[in-house]
């Protein structure tokens, strides 16, 4: 499939907020101010897309050949959660107010479903990397389109 129909696809059909009801929960509880929107919009689309730079290889050269691919769930957790607070801190860094504005839904991208599936679903496909991060990106712009 190329990169440009997947990209698509992830953002529009099979989008993860309308088709798969993933990311509910901090898509609606910021869903009142434009800035935090935008903001966390970015943020999902930043996480979603280091979560499966990380978790592809992880899994593919990691878990499977060591036979521990039954934990990929906990390993990818560990994986999103570090990476949340690594966003959480350059937005702090960067734009308090956007910080401010996002409140406690920043932190609850930690536990945001969209992300883990994104990234299970990208080691349960016959993708290789870069179709499985192009879908990661087309995830991540079909949660901000939305």
């Amino acid at each position: 499939m190329n990169l440009l129909a997947i990209l698509i696809s992830a953002m529009l059909i099979n989008n993860i907020v309308l088709m798969q009801f993933l990311g509910l929960c901090s898509f609606f509880g910021v869903s009142t101010k434009m800035k935090s929107v935008v903001g966390m919009g970015f943020a999902v689309i930043v996480v979603i897309l280091l979560a499966s730079i990380i978790t592809f290889p992880l899994y593919k050269y990691v878990l499977v050949p060591l036979e521990i691919a039954y934990i990929d769930t906990i390993a990818f957790i560990l994986v999103i959660a570090s990476l949340v607070q690594l966003t959480e801190l350059i937005i702090k860094r960067f734009s308090e107010s956007l910080y401010k504005s996002l409140g406690v839904y920043l932190p609850l991208i930690a536990s945001n479903c969209a992300v883990l599936g994104v990234a299970l679903t990208n080691v349960a496909s016959e993708q290789s990397y870069i179709e499985a991060l192009t879908f990661a990106l087309g995830s991540g712009l079909g949660y901000a389109l939305i």
